[in-house]
């Protein structure tokens, strides 16, 4: 690989005209102003262990590092990357969440930094998480916030957010929520007993206002928009940065967004909504009947039960049943899921099932009991071993998860009043006064269309400003664009990528895309997002240009 990069530390010297970055011309008369110098080391204030890296995009990836992701561990290409670019490929490798027919190829030129933003919380809490800030060398003057999905890190977005926004022209932010920080595994660190997930949407805020600043500081001009956009979880922090900085901006505070995609975001509903019976207070009873991240997880791992029990609804004969999984369908539904999501139920009960050669705690376990208990215990505030009583792993190769047992019989779903209060600290409010614009897909098997994105828009035509929000609803879109190309074990016959799945689905980053040419329409020119909608598809013809796709 040729070697074009440049990397210094918070002290390296490196310094630009602002020509470099596209802000003005220099082809001009001699009448024009002299350029106002761009100081790229500007972009490294408050951060502690910084990095920046220029990079040409001939032949170094570009500033999205398109070609990292091929670039094989181990092999010569690999070897002759500076540790730090290797680190990154590490990061953004971990967790592929693209299509393979959307592989960012388009290297664009310009300058990232790295490093840990600490931000001080009213609780005395410090909020910390390791960020990415990419600056194309033709920037547009705007920027976007990307809030990160699951527990992963700040390179998980490069593909499915990062390398479209860079293309056209954005300055770029994402963090890790603090779920990585130090190497650590992101799941592990909600065993910390530090309730992290109480940051997720403030963390949002930090970037914001921390990029706005080094922006301004280091070109000399300040983002003139700035949108955030989200996945999964980091859908859920759009939402709620959307939600706090509507909270700060009645108070005063200058407003920091100025419009929102969520994508498949995760809905915790707030008080209003889980106080059913109407005493002003959420019971431990409320909360476990409630509709939330860790009951639709916990009902999802009842409803398919553990793979290896007799009567395990995640089998091949299940597949084939009409509907899919017939007998799980009234208890899927009930937890949240569209029965159109029944093609990936099997699928998701199995899918970490193909470590257990080498790590044999993991046979059996899916996506749902994975995010039923670490979510469960980063709300509880246990440890690995506080959280025993209902861990997803075996205690022996051939043994049954405690997890099960758990659920159907521990009293309030386990809750205390003590976690339903730290879930409230996350909750939604639905209150936000940016436009925001939803994508949800009716196959999402993880994050549920009926419990997640048709439940928010609800809570925002209950008590919000409906009409700053728009929901469309994709045919055939899941959550993860890897898990519409058709290589899961979808049929759970221990042989992937022979159901012909791939024709069933759609991925989802197009929609997004276009949804996002139309929150610029929407806030920049005034013209209003078309009515919320289920949009039509065509699983056996892909559209992958989003230009193709409308929402008329």
């Amino acid at each position: 690989m040729r070697q074009t990069r440049r990397t210094t530390d918070v002290f390296g010297l490196g310094v630009r005209t602002a020509a470099l970055l596209g802000l003005f011309s220099l082809s001009g008369c001699a009448t024009e102003p002299d350029p106002v110098p761009v100081d790229l080391r500007a972009l490294l204030g408050e951060l502690s262990g910084g990095q920046r890296t220029d990079y040409t995009g001939q032949g170094d990836g570009g500033v999205g590092h398109v070609t990292y992701f091929k670039i094989k561990a181990g092999s010569p290409e690999y070897m002759a990357l500076p540790k730090l670019e290797q680190d990154k490929l590490a990061k953004l490798q971990s967790g592929v969440l693209h299509s393979a027919k959307l592989v960012p190829t388009e290297a664009v030129a310009g300058t990232e930094v790295t490093g840990t933003l600490t931000v001080k919380g009213s609780s005395g809490i410090d909020r910390i998480q390791e960020v990415v800030l990419k600056l194309p060398e033709k920037w547009n003057g705007q920027l976007v916030i990307a809030g990160t999905p699951g527990t992963r890190t700040e390179f998980a977005n490069e593909a499915v957010i990062a390398a479209w926004v860079l293309q056209r022209g954005f300055a770029y932010v994402a963090g890790n929520k603090g779920m990585t920080n130090g190497g650590a595994d992101g799941n592990a660190t909600l065993l910390r007993k530090q309730h992290a997930t109480q940051h997720f949407g403030m963390m949002m805020l930090d970037m914001a206002g921390w990029a706005q600043r080094r922006l301004t500081e280091a070109t000399g001009k300040k983002p003139s928009k700035t949108y955030a956009v989200g996945l999964s979880n980091g859908g859920y922090q759009v939402r709620r940065a959307l939600e706090l900085d509507h909270e700060a901006v009645e108070k005063g505070a200058q407003r920091l967004f100025d419009g929102g995609i969520e994508w498949a975001g995760v809905y915790w509903p707030d008080a209003r909504v889980l106080d059913t019976n109407r005493d002003g207070k959420v019971s431990t009873t409320e909360f476990s009947q409630g509709t939330h991240l860790v009951s639709s997880m916990d009902r999802a791992v009842l409803a398919m039960g553990f793979p290896y029990d007799a009567g395990s609804k995640s089998t091949p004969a299940g597949y084939q049943e009409k509907p899919q999984f017939s007998t799980a369908q009234a208890q899927m539904v009930a937890a949240g899921f569209h029965p159109q999501s029944a093609i990936l139920w099997g699928a998701y009960s199995l899918l970490f099932d193909g470590l257990k050669a080498t790590l044999p705690a993991w046979r059996g376990v899916g996506y749902y009991n994975v995010t039923a208990y670490y979510y469960r215990a980063d709300l509880l505030g246990h440890d690995d071993k506080e959280s025993a009583a209902y861990s997803m792993f075996s205690s022996s190769a051939m043994g049954h998860p405690p997890m099960y047992d758990y659920l159907a019989t521990a009293p309030q779903g386990g809750w205390t009043d003590e976690s339903v209060q730290w879930a409230l600290k996350n909750a939604n409010t639905g209150r936000f006064s940016v436009p925001l614009i939803s994508l949800h897909g009716d196959r999402d098997a993880l994050i549920g269309l009926p419990g997640n994105g048709e439940a928010y828009d609800a809570a925002v035509r209950a008590v919000g400003r409906p009409e700053l929000h728009r929901l469309y609803m994709i045919q055939n879109g899941n959550h993860v664009d890897t898990h519409a190309d058709g290589t899961l074990d979808y049929d759970c016959n221990g042989k992937p990528g022979d159901e012909s799945a791939a024709d069933q689905m759609v991925p989802m980053q197009p929609y997004v895309e276009h949804a996002f040419d139309v929150l610029r329409d929407w806030v920049e020119k005034g013209t209003a997002a078309p009515p919320s909608r289920t949009v039509a598809t065509d699983p056996k013809n892909d559209i992958l240009d989003a230009s193709k796709v409308s929402f008329q």
